[in-house]
């Protein structure tokens, strides 16, 4: 059983941490488990490249700015779902270039061009490719879901936010989490001069 003295002492090693602290280094690194983690090693396979799903991830993170870990948490759905669709395609790419390929071997097969050859591997694979459009459906409703329950949450965070704003005392500092009061402080107000461009040297 610890002592106090252990206690203690674990105590003072926590607030040694090295991980970020300021709103922006949290930031910079709320995804990486994603990224590097257990999420990553499950869902990128051996043959995919771990860089091209970070940059998704990454694009989709830069693109819907997530604030809240139920935003960070759909970011990396949005990024699941469109990392898999890749996949499908693919499979599908290489499920009709291995049966184009294999009806050639068949005696039976009429001569066909690469058109008419593609439809003959659809008309024989109808069982495969029903699984293929039924994937691509589940994958694409995965993908809106949370596209739409990301909108909606914006939305949503975005009009309490209005209502504080309006409801705050001029001068004085609102109760929102720090990333929001820095979003704020970083919007010109409304009434804010345009700058002027400085006029050219004459020549």
């Amino acid at each position: 059983m610890a002592t106090e003295k252990q206690f203690e002492a674990n105590r003072l090693n926590a607030q040694k941490s090295t991980g970020p602290r300021t709103p922006e280094g949290r930031a910079a690194v709320r995804l990486n488990g994603v990224k590097h983690g257990l999420t990553a090693e499950t869902i990128v396979l051996k043959g995919e490249s771990q860089a091209d799903f970070t940059n998704v991830l990454d694009s989709l993170e830069a693109e819907h700015d997530p604030v809240t870990p139920t935003e960070e948490a759909l970011v990396v759905q949005l990024a699941m779902a469109t990392w898999r669709l890749r996949r499908l395609y693919h499979a599908e790419a290489g499920f009709y270039s291995y049966k184009m390929k294999d009806t050639v071997d068949s005696r039976k097969e009429p001569k066909l061009n690469d058109a008419e050859r593609m439809g003959y591997v659809a008309y024989l694979s109808t069982g495969t490719l029903d699984i293929f459009n039924r994937q691509e459906a589940r994958l694409e409703r995965s993908f809106y879901r949370a596209l739409h329950e990301l909108q909606r949450l914006r939305k949503e965070r975005e009009s309490n936010l209005a209502s504080v704003l309006q409801t705050t005392p001029v001068g004085q500092v609102p109760d929102l989490p720090s990333s929001e009061i820095n979003n704020i402080q970083q919007q010109p107000p409304d009434d804010a001069p345009t700058p002027t461009p400085a006029p050219e040297n004459a020549t």
